[in-house]
């Protein structure tokens, strides 16, 4: 039924698949052009996790349809809390669909991440916390120290970082590496992966990746 639809105009309207999404036939677009490659970065860095064997809480920063939480949960098969952020609202109901099943309790936030502020994490959380960055921390269209301060400030205990991301240039990339830095203080800072693959260094598919937990 989709490919029936799929034109020029639709495929542009994701705006490189940045753009906030409005109405259902950019959300199969969405997934159509860009699903595959999504999941299989998804796969590379959720799988290199340690299993977590108590309940916690998934964050799903910019969570789209909500693919990063279906894998992340495939992969641990355990009930969480979830929180899912992003700022489309069609794209949000989507992501909670997809999900509701398979968590018992659900949050949602409908913001850009620079319009987040303290209380709209008073809701109940778990001591371990992961939190999922996919295509998210690349973008420039928000402000990377103040998404740092958010979290410094509502997540305590262990926090387990997934991040992905296509290889665009340095500058993008330079975002990551700055994110990633930045809790390197910790004492308790781990690096579990690191990939950095631009197109054609990614064996076995033409995509490029920028991975790290």
């Amino acid at each position: 039924y989709f490919e029936s639809q799929n034109s020029d105009e639709l495929y542009y309207s994701l705006d490189r698949g940045v753009g906030i999404l409005e109405y259902e036939l950019q959300l199969f677009q969405y997934m159509y052009s860009f699903g595959r490659m999504h999941y299989e970065k998804l796969k590379s860095a959720i799988e290199v996790l340690p299993k977590i064997a108590v309940n916690h809480t998934v964050v799903d920063w910019g969570c789209g349809q909500g693919l990063a939480t279906l894998k992340y949960l495939e992969y641990q098969n355990l009930s969480t809390n979830s929180i899912l952020i992003e700022p489309s609202l069609i794209a949000l109901k989507r992501a909670t669909l997809h999900i509701k099943n398979w968590v018992p309790n659900i949050s949602t936030i409908n913001k850009v991440f620079d319009d987040l502020i303290d209380s709209d994490f008073e809701i109940e959380r778990s001591s371990t916390t992961t939190h999922l960055m996919s295509n998210i921390l690349d973008i420039e269209m928000y402000s990377l120290m103040k998404l740092i301060r958010t979290i410094e400030s509502n997540f305590e205990g262990r926090n387990y970082f997934v991040i992905t991301s296509p290889y665009i240039d340095y500058t993008r990339t330079k975002r990551i590496e700055t994110f990633v830095s930045h809790f390197q203080k910790y004492p308790s800072f781990k690096l579990i992966l690191s990939i950095t693959e631009k197109k054609g260094d990614w064996v076995g598919t033409h995509w490029s990746r920028v991975l790290r937990v």
